[in-house]
């Protein structure tokens, strides 16, 4: 009798040490949880890393003022308090403007998580990089008190710190795998080149013009008055003659035997440069074979005909003079493919609750 009740306490002792352990066990695996995707703090998890809820926020952030007028032009949607929950059609604003931001932090954590994989980027969480922004701020601060130069802002915002990090990392990135494994060589850059050139290599919009100049300045530059009324009259019969049916170069002879006619090309594009240019913004409205009136710039008389003009989309740049340019296209391109697929392929677990209580 003694040993069987020996027996009954020895198991009872040993069920409570199990269950002891088991509740320990249960304890910590619940605390670490706790510590890294508590259900309150995560929206989402992307191939097991966290999409915290405030870079959930701060894409509905950078989603808002475009929702709000997608809804004003599409169905003349006033904002009103309750504007994010009222139905549109068959759509919501609140529910819209999840799925967007939603699917923006899936980007950028694929982004994020394939700079870790390439050792550009060690830590990825939303924690990290709030560490990281103040560590930054602090030092831009510091160096402004010692009048040291500091490039960019002052101080960074947690969208502006975004954008300048994600420029870096993308950036290197690309370097890293275009190293290793995305090198191209010639044929697949001029492959890439002919497969994209009417959407990236447009030549500039451009005209050709012929044309001929006199100088009315003295030999210090100033404008000489009368030369001034002989060099304008010579020009205005070289017209009359091209008018007449005379070749340009010809009526450019009859001037002087060594007058020298000129080709120039402008780009029509160049709005800016050709703005403080007489010469550039008359040729911009002449036709081919039209001929200008005389145009005064920097102390010189300048007479313009139109050779060619040649709109934009007609034709394309040289592959060997943007070879670079190509290669980085190349690279980019690669890029994003890339990032869609892995984005295709990612394994996301969604934190339903917080996703379907969370308000504006």
């Amino acid at each position: 009798m003694m040993v069987q009740k020996f027996c009954s306490l020895k198991w009872l002792y040993t069920a409570g040490i199990l269950i002891l352990i088991i509740v320990t066990v249960f304890l910590i695996a619940k605390s670490e949880f706790s510590q890294t995707h508590p259900e309150d703090t995560y929206i989402a998890t992307v191939d097991g890393e966290v999409i915290h809820v405030s870079e959930f926020q701060r894409a509905i952030h950078a989603n808002r003022a475009e929702m709000i007028k997608y809804f004003h032009e599409k169905y003349d949607a006033a904002q009103s308090p309750e504007f994010w929950s009222t139905p549109y059609g068959n759509e919501t604003p609140l529910e819209l403007i999840k799925k967007k931001a939603l699917e923006d932090s899936i980007h950028l954590k694929i982004r994020q998580i394939l700079a870790k994989e390439q050792g550009v980027l060690s830590d990825i969480s939303y924690d990290g990089f709030v560490q990281n922004l103040l560590l930054e701020n602090e030092r831009r601060q510091q160096a402004i008190k010692n009048n040291q130069v500091v490039f960019g802002p002052a101080q960074y915002t947690e969208e502006t710190y975004l954008e300048y990090v994600m420029g870096n990392t993308a950036l290197a990135v690309k370097n890293h795998l275009m190293e290793h494994d995305w090198k191209p060589n010639e044929q697949q850059l001029l492959t890439f080149y002919e497969a994209n050139k009417r959407r990236l290599y447009h030549a500039p919009a451009t005209v050709k013009v012929r044309q001929l100049s006199l100088s009315f300045l003295d030999a210090n530059r100033n404008v000489d008055t009368l030369l001034k009324t002989r060099e304008k009259r010579k020009l205005e019969t070289a017209r009359q003659k091209i008018l007449s049916g005379i070749s340009f170069e010809q009526a450019a002879k009859d001037i002087h035997q060594d007058s020298q006619v000129t080709e120039q090309l402008y780009n029509l594009d160049s709005h800016r440069h050709n703005s403080r240019s007489p010469v550039a913004l008359a040729s911009v409205d002449l036709h081919p074979g039209e001929v200008s009136e005389i145009i005064e710039e920097n102390g010189r008389f300048y007479l313009i005909q139109s050779v060619e003009k040649d709109q934009r989309g007609t034709k394309f740049l040289a592959f060997d003079g943007i070879r670079e340019q190509v290669l980085k296209d190349y690279i980019d391109n690669k890029y994003e493919v890339y990032i869609r697929e892995r984005i295709t392929d990612a394994h996301v677990v969604l934190n339903e609750e917080l996703y379907s209580k969370f308000q504006m």
